[in-house]
């Protein structure tokens, strides 16, 4: 659980910072692209009066010196500018191998301090710069390329190491072939952009740190009802089969997953119980076997050992012993094919399908039952035909068990009455006595193997108390029902529902 805890916190962190970061790159961009976009405008809008500018140091093309209209225009329309102390910036003039001057401008044009300017001819011979300081430390001059993009911004380094970059611009001099540059220094734009950073940085670990906090809490919180769900697991896996998790609710996602565990405990207890069922019924069913098969044991023994002591010298006692054994050994052998039936059902509980026709095999078993006892009434009712799918042997095998649990189950003259009738998609066959019924409280273990209503374990007339048991399974295997009821007026009646097959008709309309 606590691994699960820590992948669940470092999960929400790196998607926590991953979104923040992504946040700050998103800001970062749109912040620079509106400072540069706004120092671009600044560039631009200074190429007149930066061109004023140059025209008044005398960086004049040759073609428009010689005629002097442009130097009288340009003394004429800077009023507003006035001359600076000093000549040039070294770094500039050695960057570029003209002449320079430092100039010092009035509210007019309002550039930012360090504007750069640089006259030059059509063919890139540079005649002279100028630098814009209003009074302050000129910054170093900018690389400007021997053949710079005309109409277009580009941005350059500065000279030296000073990291300085510059937004620079080109325009043509409509009074000549000369080209005037204009470069504006980007040092405020990324102090700006830097403290951005910082600030971004300083946040970012922030909001990181106060979540982690919060997450480990919340998840701690969140995560607890699955450690008391590890508890009950670890009791249950300890045995206790009754403990139940909680909670279990459907409000919650931990809630619908205790529903569900406990639903399947629920089964896995159901199961265990079966299980343990089924294995106390084996050792009852293992003891009465034994028990069962012991019996005619010692009796074959014990004849054989007379025979053997010479107790039965005389013809008469020598076939009373053979009778005997060879009547223990039928009786056993009867009772290994019980078994033997029982155990491959459970193996094979899927019977061989074929079509059956279960009138039929009740006027078989009726007559059958007759030559067994004359002296009984067996009425059989049964449509012309009544079709199931099946193993016909199997179910041959019910209804001979049926009608010999009423022949010995009842005084001898009782009638029996089998029926066979459809009733909507089942068949139903009933094997109806008159004796003395089902006994108290026996309706529910009538069907288990080796139960006799007979008191102790004497085989008497009433067999291993297997033939019900078969009776059950096959009728199962069958995908049936088979049930035990105190017949109205007296006597057990024997329900077995068996789904009835489609018949040609039916499944020929259905298509």
């Amino acid at each position: 659980m606590a691994s699960l805890r820590s992948r669940v916190l470092v999960s929400v962190l790196l998607l926590s910072a991953a979104g923040l970061i992504l946040l700050a790159a998103v800001t970062y961009a749109e912040q620079r692209s509106f400072l540069v976009g706004r120092v671009d405008q600044q560039v631009k809008a200074a190429v007149p009066a930066m061109s004023i500018a140059l025209d008044r140091e005398g960086f004049v093309p040759p073609s428009r010196a010689r005629t002097g209209s442009a130097t009288t225009s340009a003394a004429e329309s800077t009023t507003s500018t006035q001359r600076g102390q000093g000549r040039g910036s070294g770094q500039g003039a050695a960057a570029n191998g003209g002449r320079g001057a430092a100039v010092e401008v009035g509210p007019e044009p309002n550039l930012p301090p360090g504007t750069y300017g640089q006259r030059m001819e059509a063919d890139g011979k540079v005649l002279g710069h100028t630098l814009i300081t209003y009074g302050q430390t000129a910054p170093a001059a900018p690389k400007i390329p021997r053949h710079p993009p005309v109409g277009r911004l580009f941005t350059v380094d500065s000279v030296g190491t000073s990291g300085l970059h510059y937004r620079a611009y080109v325009s043509r001099d409509p009074e000549d072939r000369g080209l005037t540059l204009v470069a504006v220094p980007l040092h405020e734009v990324e102090q700006t952009l830097t403290r951005l950073l910082i600030v971004e940085g300083l946040l970012i670990a922030g909001v990181l740190a106060a979540l982690g906090v919060s997450a480990f809490f919340v998840v701690r919180l969140g995560l607890r009802p699955l450690d008391r769900m590890e508890v009950t697991a670890g009791a249950i896996a300890g045995g206790e089969l009754s403990r139940r998790v909680s909670p279990a609710t459907t409000k919650t996602e931990v809630g619908r997953l205790g529903l569900a565990l406990n639903a399947m405990l629920d089964r896995l207890e159901q199961a265990f119980a079966k299980r343990t069922e089924s294995e106390e019924r084996l050792r009852r069913f293992l003891a009465d076997a034994s028990h069962e098969l012991r019996t005619p044991l010692a009796s074959i023994r014990g004849y054989a050992e007379l025979f053997r002591m010479g107790a039965t010298e005389d013809r008469e006692g020598t076939e009373h012993a053979m009778r005997r054994i060879e009547e223990e050994s039928e009786r056993m052998g009867v009772l290994v094919e019980d078994l033997l039936t029982l155990a491959r059902l459970d193996e094979e509980p899927e019977p061989r399908r074929e079509r059956v026709d279960l009138a039929a095999l009740a006027s078989d078993a009726a007559l059958d039952a007759r030559a067994t006892a004359p002296e009984r009434s067996i009425d059989v009712t049964a449509p012309d035909e009544a079709i199931v799918l099946g193993d016909s042997h199997q179910l041959r095998q019910v209804l001979a068990n049926l009608l010999r649990n009423a022949l010995v189950h009842t005084p001898a003259g009782t009638p029996i009455e089998v029926s066979v009738a459809r009733e909507g998609s089942d068949v139903v066959l009933s094997v109806r006595d008159h004796g003395p019924g089902i006994p108290a409280g026996a309706h529910e273990s009538l069907f288990d193997r080796f139960w006799r209503a007979e008191a102790g374990r004497g085989r008497g007339k009433a067999g291993a108390g297997l033939g019900l048991a078969i009776a059950h399974d096959v009728v199962l295997a069958h995908h049936g029902t088979i049930s035990a009821h105190d017949a109205p007026g007296g006597g057990a009646l024997f329900l077995v529902r068996l789904p009835a097959a489609v018949t040609q008709r039916a499944t020929a309309h259905a298509s």
